[in-house]
């Protein structure tokens, strides 16, 4: 398998640690080009914990020339030999060079970051004052950094102190003699140093790692021969993207990325959950259950969560139980899981309808185009609150889905009925007040009562209901699904090509999405469009094969966007990889 290091990070499952290149075009300028050991435990804007720069013991600066990633290992190659990387355990960065001459600096930079208390500890507890240990205190990454050798020692450079903490505090490690290589350990502490010290054998934890991602990799289902070099991509993304539960993570969660996207979004949970059902159902569990775990006492759910914070100025869209449905059809959860589902759910989805429905019109509203997910789409253009018949869609299935979990856990009768009512409610309302004689979608301002028509894709999502839709929406959805207002040969655009607001990459006004694909896809299925269906499930696994597993794509070149190694992109590339061979 090839996996592409200048895309994706190179970690483990359950690690906050990360080794990957920096770009000079990255989203995050403030640090020079170059190698780091990064972070995920701390704000997306400061992920980044030392440069590491190859050089030799003559002090000539090399530069690491390429680099080549396995599940295991990270290599990066140089003039003068090469430095690989693995992990110990998720707190534990291994390195080691193949050359006696070519040392590694490591310079744990902090300078225009916002915190900056970084500073270094040459003689850590009661080590021996011998170059093997030092202790960097790296507040800026919330934790502390060993350097322990295990063979070689370190040269620390005069810090750049100025009476409260450093700008850089930097060490090189060469090697002791000519004939042994330089080997050490990055050991990360959220606590005190314990004043153990890592032992290792490097060949060992390699193997460790290896095991434990294709354990990971048994539990994805096959798909055509074609994608399946694809699939152990995105099965590596997801299993490297996990974190182990800490500070306010009840649960070992999947982060959206270990680039710069380092948090969980209170939707996109819900597409890794669906995509590793299959083979690790208590996995998959956690990812669902997750952002209830932080769930307000109004049954709110956050706008992200991570091991530090959360965001609460924001929702995003109520996909949850229909998300439910699809991972009942693939496991068999217990009567205690359904009722935790039951009774979450049911809050979050009453929330949206005593909270946000200011009007008393029966539609629930979206007060920013990130409640939506979509954030810029155009349905926002006029200013929010704003009706859209996307969330009516997914409040409907919602309910339906509640009733039926109801049935099962054998709720009163009443109670069962009562989300049967409120699904069709939904639909009455959203088809009464969202689309107009001719069965156009619209979106409304809720307070003034003025529609408008954007040329978006969202409007189209109530395909989702299928059946349940009259011929005359139905079939005008379908019309526009088919023609080549969103269609690209990639894929929906998000927004219409066609339309004075299409920007190649404008965010949702024009990329192609991969939950938007999933969620259309689904609606085709729902409507009997099975081969329009597969047609686009194989235009979308084929642009991840090509671009890999982008935050979003162009939808006219199929080039990736933004973040380039995200999770839900490659949940949503194997949940169709795997519809497509069946």
């Amino acid at each position: 398998m090839k996996l592409n290091p200048n895309l994706i990070p190179f970690s483990i499952a359950r690690s906050y640690l990360a080794i990957a290149p920096h770009q000079e075009n990255d989203w995050y300028r403030i640090h020079p080009a170059g190698l780091f050991l990064r972070t995920v435990r701390t704000r997306a804007d400061v992920p980044f914990v030392a440069l590491l720069t190859p050089i030799l013991k003559d002090g000539t600066i090399l530069e690491f020339e390429n680099y080549d990633m396995e599940p295991d290992c990270f290599c990066a190659r140089t003039s003068a030999g090469s430095i690989e990387f693995t992990f110990l355990d998720e707190a534990t960065v291994l390195a080691q060079s193949d050359n006696a001459n070519l040392g590694l600096r490591i310079n744990f930079m902090s300078k225009g970051l916002m915190s900056q208390f970084l500073f270094p500890i040459p003689r850590p507890g009661n080590a021996q004052p011998d170059g093997t240990l030092i202790l960097a205190n790296a507040n800026k990454n919330r934790a502390r950094f060993l350097l322990a050798a295990q063979a070689g020692k370190f040269i620390p450079a005069d810090p750049e102190w100025d009476g409260r903490c450093s700008d850089n505090m930097s060490t090189d490690i060469f090697a002791d003699n000519d004939s042994t290589p330089f080997s050490f350990a990055i050991k990360e502490y959220t606590e005190e140093w314990d004043g153990t010290v890592p032992s290792y054998n490097f060949n060992i934890a390699r193997e460790k790692n290896s095991k434990a991602f294709n354990d990971f990799l048994n539990g994805i289902p096959s798909v055509a021969p074609e994608f399946e070099e694809t699939r152990q991509q995105a099965a590596y993304l997801l299993w490297s993207c996990i974190v182990a539960k800490y500070g306010l993570l009840d649960r070992d969660v999947m982060l959206m990325s270990k680039n710069w996207m380092n948090r969980v979004w209170s939707w996109d949970h819900c597409f890794n959950a669906m995509s590793i059902a299959d083979g690790h159902p208590e996995k998959a569990w956690d990812q669902l259950m997750g952002q209830f775990d932080l769930q307000g006492e109004d049954g709110s759910l956050p706008d992200f969560i991570s091991e530090g914070t959360t965001l609460r100025g924001y929702v995003k869209p109520p996909i949850h139980g229909w998300t439910l449905r699809k991972i009942i059809e693939k496991v068999n959860p217990s009567v205690e899981q359904l009722e935790e589902a039951y009774y979450r759910i049911s809050k979050w989805t009453n929330w949206w309808l005593t909270r946000r429905d200011r009007n008393g019109n029966g539609l629930c509203e979206y007060d920013h185009g990130n409640d939506s997910g979509w954030d810029n789409s155009t349905v926002f253009l006029d200013l929010p609150p704003t009706e859209t018949p996307d969330l009516a869609t997914f409040l409907s299935i919602q309910a339906d889905v509640l009733a039926d979990i109801a049935t099962r856990l054998n709720k009163p009768k009443m109670e069962i009925e009562a989300w049967k009512a409120i699904s069709e409610q939904q639909i009455k309302d959203m088809l009464n007040i969202l689309f107009d004689k001719d069965g156009k979608p619209m979106s409304r301002q809720a307070y003034s009562g003025k529609t408008s028509y954007p040329e978006t894709l969202l409007l189209r999502v109530p395909i989702l209901l299928g059946d349940k839709l009259p011929t005359i929406i139905r079939d005008g959805l379908l019309n526009d699904l088919k023609s080549d207002k969103f269609l690209t040969n990639w894929g929906f655009a998000t927004e219409s090509p066609a339309s004075p607001y299409y920007v190649s990459d404008g965010y949702w006004r024009g990329p192609i999405w991969a939950p938007s694909t999933y969620i259309i896809y689904e609606g085709l299925k729902a409507c009997g469009e099975n081969e329009l269906a597969k047609k686009i499930a194989i235009q979308f696994c084929k642009m991840c094969a090509k671009s890999g597993f982008a935050e979003n794509f162009d939808a006219q070149t199929g080039e990736g966007l933004r973040d380039r190694a995200y999770t839900w992109t490659a949940a949503v590339f194997l949940l169709l990889a795997y519809e497509i061979k069946n």
